[in-house]
C-alpha cells in the first residue's frame, strides 16, 4: 500500500468510526516510519501538529511500555485504556517499519468505552487493521 492509499484508508476509517459512534473516537492519527535515520513523521491528522512533534516521545511512553517485549505483526494493534490527555491510546503496525498512532487528546479509551462510542466503531477499526495486514504500507527512505 502506498502512503496515498494509506492516508485514504485512515481518513475513511476515521469518518466511518465517527459516523457509527456519533462521537470522535480518535482526534489524532499519525503515521510514523522507522528509518535508518530514526523516526520520521509521514502523515499527521489532528489538532496539534507542533505540540505533537515536541511531545511525541513523552506522549508515546504508555504505549511503548505496553508494546515492550511484544513482536507485533503487520495489522496487530495495542491499546492503553487509561492513557490520559495527549498520551497515545492505540498503535497499529501497518508496515515493515511503519506504525499508526491513534489518540483522543481529551478522553481516555476507557472513557470512550464507557460512553458506548467504541462498540459501534471497533469493527471499522479492526477492518482497517486487516487491510494493513493484507496490504502493508511501503515507505521508501527518500
Amino acid at each position: 500500500m502506498t502512503i496515498s492509499e494509506t492516508n485514504q484508508l485512515i481518513e475513511q476509517c476515521r469518518e466511518r468510526m465517527q459516523t457509527q459512534s456519533g462521537e470522535i473516537i480518535f482526534d489524532e492519527w499519525a503515521v510514523i516510519s522507522l528509518t535508518s535515520n530514526g523516526a520520521k513523521l509521514i502523515t499527521y491528522i489532528g489538532p496539534r501538529i507542533e505540540q505533537f512533534r515536541l511531545g511525541f516521545k513523552a506522549d508515546s511512553r504508555p504505549l511503548q511500555a505496553e508494546m515492550d517485549g511484544r513482536q507485533l505483526s503487520v495489522g496487530d494493534f495495542v491499546f492503553v485504556a487509561d492513557a490520559v490527555g495527549t498520551a497515545y491510546d492505540a498503535c497499529v503496525r501497518i508496515g515493515e517499519a511503519t506504525y499508526l498512532w491513534c489518540n483522543h487528546t481529551s478522553a481516555t479509551l476507557e472513557e470512550i468505552r464507557k460512553s458506548g462510542a467504541w462498540l459501534p466503531a471497533q469493527e471499522t477499526f479492526a477492518t482497517m487493521c486487516e487491510q494493513f495486514r493484507s496490504d502493508p504500507v511501503v515507505v521508501s527512505e527518500g
